[in-house]
């Protein structure tokens, strides 16, 4: 809660101080601590700076996991023993010195780098401190051996199977769910023997071959629907191939002796009978059971299918399509390409593999072996000769030079054509290889089937199957439930989905689409943790951990929550997450781990927005039309303190809110409104007038009263009652200025008395809140997103930081624009000041009433109040649909972030827009993939090193101030004051100062509170002293009386408690 990170100011957030005097600090810190202060510095260069800085966080990182993973019986004992030995809890100051012995020496991130030991010390102590802020969850301060125990087992087994899965995201093969492929060979125990597809052909066709058919069919990849059948051969067809550009051609070749030629819509274009041209022998003819296209030297091989000679296999060099439509009969093969001379092959050749890299061809044959041919040279180079059946299969790697080779042998052999030699074999399978394919777009992914139906995905880079699956039900087969599959053939239609085919054809897919996103599933939110540097996007029911320096993925948290998550923030400390899903469950998970802490009372239906403020939580849910205010005090369980019904003041559908930081809450509708909330009562306090009502339907804003003694307490204060009085004043004659579409998202400024709400028609209106008119319009701006002559819908608002003098808007067509506002927050500041500037001048009771506004301009519809600015910067199609959140990451060097419902997470420039890069998926299992965008997170690394420096002095001064504090109670004994909102019970009087009893001391204390006397107070911080007369409005104290101290009811219990700042008013 605030009281506890108020006492330890450096854990729950700390601003970025001069490089002198954290320099001092941390020196003169660590002495009293004995540890040895890290003299770390960085090059000068901002460039190598931020990579020795990137450096240093992914060292941290892996010691970090490092540590984790290492645990032991043996180490755990004696993390035992020191546990026990401080009494069960650790501080951080203890945990550091406690941890730091035991962490092992960090390694260096990036190869051929050293580190120096200042630098392995820095490490060390933030991988340490990173330890303690995950096991102290609950910002308590401490880590008890428990809390330690937990983390470590939530957390050691995702990492180990993160290790084993060598990737967080696993895309696994599934039988297609929307694809039917009902179609059966024409004849009695035939099978469909062939499949092609060529991501290239103009017509986006599967061609598929059936035994004994002359013809074949051109199916959809999509839904495998047939399109149409091609006629044309004879006889059954054996073999197929497809000219690339400029020819645009396929070429089919049949038991009938024909080689057939079809343009780009398979109309045929020439028909060669395989006769004595080819053959050489008079009289003799032949048909061609293997094609092959060899691109680079526009060559077409052909091997004989029944000829056993090692002349067998021939070509014809095609240049361009005239040499094909010139002769009418068979041309003749080109001499030069011929293999005859070369090949020793003794059975008939099976399979032929062009390696366009390398110049060189590869064929297998029924004799077990695999030649390779320079064809530069024109020489045969290698034969492979380690398997022991025949082969039917080759296939080639050109990303690493890997030639895969299989048959009737129950393994995979993978060959250096280079070097002609055996370079590992994949086992697996227990029968035949009936089919070998690779999968388009990912280089190392290659897919086996065997006879009896078994399929292994195979990553050959990394030489291990990611997959193995059963095409068919045996058991169902077996029964005669299903007829039995019999494969023979295995063909990509996409990186994604493959088809088997025999006596019936069977799909498969898998989820992984686009590895240019950022996900292939919608995403909903999407939240920056300051601390980490980290980006979280959740996907399905997972969250997803990305790096923000290098916008690398680093870690996924499975199945934290049962629905898909629809809403997500993190929470103060940047230690919990708090997740929404679709089916209204709430829960705060541990953001190192995604282990449960607690759960929250749920809607009824979908969560929509979380809003975490101190010591609350706040949910939305639009379809239930509720917003509901949690407990978060207890770090085990959330209690509701009040539930919101906006269904009626919002007349439509809720879009979202905005809190103001105190006890208001703006929410905005599609119906055009714009209501108020008091948190504390749960009751709408002021509402905007809208276009469809006007002022005369729209009721003056109430708000509830606060009780009797709690408002002449706040007299007597003098407190800042403007915002009560001033609704009474100028609640009831609102501004004309309406917003004539729905309102579809808000946006509170922190150091401005604003509230900012965007609309359907690309209008953003600006509000005035107390000390100003209240609730009332003071600016409308029509920004500019493009072409005047299109509407452009606001669906994403966010303010710039610091000093929130621009907003960034984002629109439903993907447009991204920037605005300077600076004209309209500089004079509601300068209004502010004015303001309490005559109330402090002796016209309090003016500014109390209201009346100060009657002399001061009422914004309008004028040329004055209603304007057009002109953009900083416009980013047109920044998505390609609707941006859904913006987010700007508070760091030194500020970043907007964007999540667009193209599921894509893109980061630009807050100064000119420009693009820095998308948060990429990538490939599945961690394949190589060069990213399409650059990822360039804006980052000052010696401002970073500085703060991460202050973040270890400040965790390890802790004990020492602690221990200061204790000891001067101790010795001091006659202090006895009550720090203002501290939580801590206040020491005994020491006896110079004889104990006053407990209620006439309260009393009196009340007493003096409500005639205005601080005396009997005092504040234990010469710093913050307690402000109790002619308090500001943003530090207003209220006073809580026990009613039996008022009443005098007598009661020994009654006290005086003084709690958090809060707005009197309230």
């Amino acid at each position: 809660g605030p009281r506890e990170a108020a006492r330890r100011p450096g854990l729950a957030r700390c601003p970025s101080p001069p490089a002198e005097a954290t320099t001092m600090n941390s020196t003169l810190l660590a002495k009293r601590l004995s540890i040895r202060p890290s003299k770390l510095t960085l090059p000068s260069d901002p460039v190598l700076a931020a990579q020795e800085y990137i450096s240093l966080r992914q060292s941290i990182r892996d010691a970090f996991e490092s540590f984790l993973r290492n645990l032991n019986l043996q180490s755990l004992h004696k993390l035992e023993q020191e546990f026990e030995r401080h009494g069960g809890d650790l501080n951080s100051s203890t945990f550091l010195k406690i941890f730091e012995k035991v962490f092992p020496e960090p390694g260096v991130a990036q190869p051929n780098r050293s580190m120096s030991a200042n630098q392995k010390r820095f490490v060390q102590q933030m991988a340490c401190l990173t330890l303690f802020e995950c096991v102290d969850v609950d910002q308590s301060g401490e880590a008890s051996w428990m809390e330690f125990v937990e983390f470590v087992c939530a957390i050691a087994e995702e990492l180990r199977m993160q290790a084993a899965e060598e990737s967080g995201q696993t895309f696994d093969f599934h039988p297609a769910e929307q694809v039917a492929v009902p179609f059966r060979p024409a004849g009695p125990k035939c099978l469909f023997d062939k499949v092609f597809f060529w991501p290239d052909h103009p017509s986006e066709s599967a061609v598929i071959f059936e035994e004994g058919q002359p013809g074949f069919h051109l199916h959809r990849p999509k839904t495998l629907a047939r399109k149409r059948r091609i006629e044309g051969h004879h006889q059954e067809l054996l073999s197929a191939t497809f000219l690339p550009e400029p020819f645009r051609c396929t070429v089919t070749s049949g038991n009938d002796n024909l080689v057939c030629f079809w343009d780009e819509n398979f109309n045929m274009i020439r028909k060669w009978t395989l006769d004595q041209t080819w053959t050489g022998e008079k009289g003799k003819v032949t048909c061609a059971g293997v094609l092959c296209w060899c691109h680079e030297i526009q060559a077409l091989y052909a091997a004989d299918h029944f000829s056993e000679k090692p002349d067998g296999v021939r070509a014809w060099r095609i240049r361009d399509m005239d040499m094909i439509r010139a002769h009418e009969v068979c041309m003749e093969p080109d001499k030069r390409l011929g293999l005859a001379k070369h090949s020793t092959h003794t059975r008939a050749v099976q399979a032929i593999c062009w390696m366009g890299p390398l110049k060189c061809l590869a064929t297998a044959s029924l004799d077990t072996t695999v030649q390779i041919f320079d064809l530069v040279e024109m020489k045969r180079t290698y034969v492979l000769s380690q398997h022991k059946r025949g082969l039917t299969c080759l296939q080639y790697c050109p990303k690493n030079h890997m030639l895969l080779s299989g048959g009737f042998d129950n393994y995979i052999n993978i060959w250096d054509p280079g070097a002609g030699t055996l370079s590992f074999t994949l086992e697996g399978h227990e029968c035949s290889i009936a089919g070998i394919c690779p999968i388009p777009d990912t280089d190392y992914e290659f897919m086996s089937v065997d006879f009896e139906g078994q399929v292994r995905l195979w990553d050959v880079r990394r030489l291990v199957c990611l997959q193995s699956f059963c095409a068919t039900d045996r058991q169902a087969e077996k029964n005669g439930e299903i007829e039995a599959l019999e494969p023979r053939a295995i063909c990509p239609l996409s990186r994604d989905r493959i088809i088997i085919s025999g006596r019936r054809m069977v799909v498969f897919d898998r989820e992984a689409s686009d590895p240019r996103v950022t996900a292939d599933w919608p995403i909903h939110a999407v939240a920056f943790n300051e601390r980490r540097i980290e980006i979280v996007t959740p996907i399905k029911n997972d969250l997803y951990v990305w790096c923000a320096l290098t916008g690398q993925m680093r870690t996924v948290h499975d199945n934290v929550i049962e629905g898909t998550i629809t809403a997500l923030t993190i929470g103060l400390g940047c230690r919990r997450v708090f997740v929404g899903a679709d089916d209204g469950e709430i829960l705060a998970v541990n953001y190192a781990c995604g282990a449960l802490l607690k759960k929250l009372t749920p809607h009824a239906y979908e969560v929509t927005q979380i809003t975490c403020i101190p010591e609350k939580v706040l949910t939305l849910s639009v379809p239930e039309k509720v917003i509901v205010v949690h407990d978060d005090n207890d770090p085990d369980r959330a209690a509701v303190l009040k539930r919101i019904d906006v269904s009626g003041p919002m007349g439509g559908s809720i879009t979202g809110f905005a809190f103001d930081g105190r006890d208001i809450i703006a929410g905005t509708s599609e119906e055009q409104a714009v209501v108020w909330y008091n948190m504390a009562f749960g009751k709408e306090v002021a509402r905007a007038p809208h276009a469809r009502g006007g002022d005369d339907d729209a009721p003056a804003p109430t708000l509830q009263r606060p009780p009797r003694r709690l408002k002449e307490a706040a007299a007597n204060f003098g407190d800042d009652t403007t915002e009560l009085s001033s609704l009474k004043a100028s609640g009831s004659s609102h501004g004309e200025v309406v917003h004539n579409a729905a309102v579809t998202c808000c946006a509170y400024f922190k150091d401005a008395p604003l509230l900012a709400t965007a609309d359907a028609e690309g209008s953003v209106i600006f509000w005035s809140v107390p000390p100003l008119r209240t609730y009332s319009f003071f600016n409308k701006l029509d920004l500019n997103f493009g072409d005047p002559s299109l509407t452009f819908s606001i669906s994403a608002l966010a303010l710039s930081w610091p000093d929130e003098e621009f907003i960034y808007a984002g629109v439903e067509r993907g447009n991204l624009a920037c605005v300077c506002i600076r004209h309209v927050v500089d004079n509601a500041k300068a209004l502010r000041t004015d303001i309490l500037r005559r109330k402090e001048s002796g016209e309090a009771a003016e500014v109390i009433s209201g009346r100060i506004f009657d002399a001061m301009p009422k914004p309008c519809d004028s040329p004055e109040y209603v304007m057009q600015m002109d953009n900083v910067w416009l980013v047109e199609k920044a998505h390609r649909g609707s941006i859904d959140r913006i987010v700007v990451c508070r760091r030194k060097l500020p970043v907007v972030l964007t999540l667009g419902s193209d599921a894509c997470v893109r980061i630009w420039s807050h100064e000119t827009g420009e693009a820095l890069g998308t948060l990429e998926q990538g490939l599945p299992e961690g394949l190589s993939y060069e990213r399409e965008t650059n990822w360039r997170f804006p980052m000052e690394a010696h401002e970073e090193l500085q703060r991460d420096m202050l973040f270890i002095t400040e965790a390890a001064a802790e004990k020492e101030e602690s221990e200061d504090e204790s000891d001067s109670e101790n010795t001091s004994g006659s202090r006895s004051e009550v720090p203002l909102g501290d939580s801590r019970q206040p020491p005994q009087p020491s006896a110079a100062a004889p104990p006053v009893p407990a209620s006439s001391s309260t009393s009196a204390a009340a007493a003096a509170v409500l005639r205005g006397d601080s005396s009997h107070l005092s504040c234990s911080s010469s710093s913050s002293p307690p402000r109790l007369r002619g308090v500001g409005v943003d530090t207003v104290v209220p006073v809580l009386l026990d009613p039996g101290c008022v009443e005098g009811s007598g009661r020994a219990s009654s006290r005086l408690a003084l709690t958090e700042p809060k707005s009197i008013a309230h």
